[in-house]
């Protein structure tokens, strides 16, 4: 029964990641055909189209907060990775679980003050004359990493498992 929970709570974390990886690169995709106007407008009228440029620089947080989640999800513990070599079996799992509990603390803070900066987000970005976009939008970005963050600590140990190097050691 424990094991199909695991099972379970790893496949949500799956889809979710599937999920921010489509969404960046959806975030991307839109950031150049922003920026391929901008250019090619300005090549053919000879002045910047601003806009373009303003409305592209309203991904970038997104951008960065999701890649954080997928790093994350990926494994990329640089540091652990390293120290796994040097260490006792005992003290690769106090490391793993240290190194999950201070990311879900992490998690846990950029959702509460992620909620808090949201909240009070007020102003707007100009992105042009007629075109005005809150700071909410950008400012969201910082409670949904946290959260996207919790949901594949769901997933448990298997985030800092490094197998290929667990596997040499042995």
């Amino acid at each position: 029964m424990r094991h199909d929970m695991a099972v379970k709570l790893q496949r949500i974390s799956d889809i979710v990641n599937t999920v921010v990886i489509v969404l960046g690169v959806l975030f991307v995709v839109t950031m150049l055909v922003l920026s391929t106007i901008g250019i090619t407008y300005q090549l053919i009228f000879g002045s910047a189209l601003t806009w373009s440029y303003s409305l592209t620089r309203l991904f970038l947080p997104w951008l960065a907060m999701l890649s954080v989640t997928v790093a994350f999800k990926s494994g990329e513990h640089v540091a652990i990775s390293m120290a796994i070599k040097y260490l006792s079996p005992k003290m690769v799992r106090a490391t793993q679980v240290l190194n999950l509990t201070f990311v879900g603390l992490f998690a846990v803070a950029l959702i509460w003050y992620g909620l808090i900066f949201f909240e009070n987000s007020t102003q707007l970005f100009m992105v042009s004359d007629t075109l005005q976009i809150s700071h909410k939008w950008t400012a969201l970005s910082i409670p949904v990493c946290g959260l996207i963050m919790c949901v594949h600590l769901l997933s448990g140990l298997s985030l800092v498992q490094h197998l290929d190097i667990t596997t040499e050691l042995d």
